[in-house]
């Protein structure tokens, strides 16, 4: 049986009323994927703030168990990143892809997707679409599991102030 190719797009605070969920917001490029791809209509977040519910969809994982309890950015990790759904992949034969953002490990060091596991890293978020595009039409010899990170929607997110938390 022919492995199929995963691709996993994410982006921040989109939220689901797009038209794949029958909403007025017109995407129609994320409702041709949905028509021909998979759409989970019962699904549930298991955080509610990026890193932590990222990493326990990656992981299969809650947060309390993965180590992942607060934002990457923020210093919080993975207690392991071979628990990453990638390095399963890998030992199936699939190769790992990185385009845009991914929000588990902490971009401070430049090398965050290396630490993750992925094999390739194709550019950040501002050419996330454009890498992901030239990556699938390269048609790589192995099955793929392409992860592309989205932050043209989130929100701005204020700096954290020790004053503002008494």
């Amino acid at each position: 049986m022919k492995r199929p190719n995963i691709l996993y797009l994410h982006s921040h605070d989109t939220g689901r009323y797009v038209q794949p969920y029958g909403h007025a917001i017109c995407t129609p490029h994320l409702q041709k994927l949905a028509e021909e791809g998979m759409l989970f209509r019962q699904a549930f977040c298991a955080n509610p703030t990026c890193s932590p519910s990222r990493a326990c969809l990656l992981t299969g994982q809650y947060a309390h168990s993965n180590g992942m309890l607060g934002l990457a950015h923020r210093g919080f990790a993975l207690n392991d990143y071979s628990q990453h759904i990638l390095h399963t992949l890998r030992r199936h034969g699939y190769i790992a892809a990185l385009a845009g953002v991914q929000h588990i490990a902490s971009h401070t060091d430049g090398g965050a997707w290396r630490k993750i596991g992925y094999d390739r890293h194709l550019g950040d978020p501002s050419v996330a679409h454009t890498a992901a595009a030239e990556f699938i039409l390269s048609n790589p010899a192995q099955p793929f599991f392409l992860s592309v990170g989205f932050v043209e929607t989130h929100r701005e997110f204020p700096d954290a102030h020790p004053e503002d938390d008494a």
